[in-house]
């Protein structure tokens, strides 16, 4: 997508289309530049949905648990 490119997200960004939804992959830097590609990607005419998988570079994966 080239508006990936503007965004300079193009190399660590990755897509897949099916469907009119965007599945988002890849490993991003800041939460601040996750954002801006699931955003980018939900600008794109026909886009319905988008499902952001972008990991945040340095950053853990949490879970909550009840106990």
């Amino acid at each position: 997508m080239v508006r990936f490119i503007q965004h300079r997200l193009h190399k660590s960004v990755k897509y897949a289309v099916k469907n009119a939804a965007v599945t988002l992959t890849g490993e991003v830097k800041t939460q601040t530049q996750r954002a801006m590609a699931e955003k980018v990607a939900s600008q794109v005419p026909n886009v319905k949905q988008v499902v952001n998988e972008l990991q945040v570079k340095n950053q853990k994966a949490t879970s909550s648990k009840g106990q």
